[in-house]
């Protein structure tokens, strides 16, 4: 009976990690290479992005995600050569920067989350590469890869059960880490984008945290796709709808709808819904060229209404660009 009931406790625990495998955002185009490594150089420049998000404030044991990830694009540089001036001043160079071709560029990025629901917790660390390269005059794509590294814990001491009262639950922090892989693709345009990822591809197998050897999961295949669209009013203003739908075997498929408005290079606001689940408002400001914060909060309406008081995103981001190199637009569309 003890074992039993052990059995049910970590199948729940390894039931909810499992859900939680993939991290919630509300603005998920600002997480791109969490979801899809194919993001990973999208924006040119260096691209950091910090945040953290409280899903169902005020229930008890609701998760809490941070991350951390960066990615850069390389060989992006432009070249300088030094001319001779004809005439009098033939001992003097000037300086020019010739074309660059849009060829094959690698983008390179990291990541790192931690994730907590009640007892267990969930840490990943990982890489991401993407190969970039022009398709037409109008589509570039990006076709990307990442490993990472995840660590599962549960602190039985937060499951209220006595082992005195049942042995089998055990005491202390027991955890196991696991390798996984993702692949994903992007095409995209100044005014378009679409793309499709398909995450924690090894399916690993989960075995209880109470001994380490009682199987009582199996991962599964996280599915993305991603479609959005860019429409200019004016000098200044911009109109982007985006869509994300997201697929696990033996759930119901997620959809995420997402309209964004906006004001030159300056801010972004906008509003966001996940069907039987949440509405959203969101908002955002660039302070300079290279610094910029974002918020959202979801207002749940679905049966957890009554137990929560919202979710909360927020969301730092950061360009780094070399002196002298040149500052592309950031893709967010």
């Amino acid at each position: 009976m003890k074992k039993l009931i052990a059995s049910v406790i970590c199948i729940g625990v390894a039931t909810l990690v499992q859900a939680q495998q993939a991290p919630q955002f509300t603005q998920f185009m600002q997480a791109g290479n969490l979801l899809n490594p194919a993001f990973t150089g999208i924006s040119r420049n260096g691209d950091v992005k910090i945040g953290y998000r409280k899903q169902w404030a005020g229930l008890t044991g609701a998760p809490s995600t941070f991350f951390a990830s960066g990615s850069t694009l390389l060989g992006i540089a432009e070249p300088t050569i030094s001319l001779p001036v004809r005439g009098r001043l033939s001992s003097q160079f000037r300086t020019e920067k010739p074309e660059v071709k849009d060829g094959l560029k690698h983008g390179l990025g990291g990541f790192l989350l931690v994730d907590k629901a009640g007892p267990s917790s969930r840490n990943l660390a990982g890489f991401t590469y993407a190969a970039n390269m022009s398709l037409n005059e109008k589509f570039k794509g990006s076709f990307g890869a990442g490993l990472m590294f995840s660590q599962t814990s549960l602190n039985r001491a937060e499951l209220n059960i006595s082992p005195e009262r049942d042995p089998g639950i055990g005491t202390g922090i027991n955890s196991s880490v696991r390798p996984n892989l993702s692949l994903g693709f992007m095409v995209y345009s100044d005014n378009l984008f679409f793309g499709y990822s398909g995450n924690y591809l090894l399916r690993n197998k989960m075995y209880s945290l109470s001994d380490n050897s009682t199987l009582v999961a199996k991962e599964s295949i996280h599915h993305y796709g991603f479609l959005g669209y860019r429409k200019e009013f004016g000098s200044q203003w911009a109109f982007v709808p985006s869509i994300m739908l997201k697929y696990v075997q033996g759930a119901p498929v997620g959809l995420d709808l997402n309209c964004r408005f906006n004001y030159g290079s300056k801010a972004w606001f906008g509003a966001a819904f996940r069907p039987q689940d949440a509405f959203s408002g969101f908002a955002g400001i660039h302070f300079t060229d290279l610094l910029s914060l974002a918020y959202s909060y979801d207002y749940n309406y679905s049966q957890l209404n009554s137990f929560n008081n919202g979710s909360h995103e927020v969301i730092l981001g950061m360009r780094l660009v070399r002196n002298g190199a040149k500052l592309f637009k950031p893709r967010m569309w």
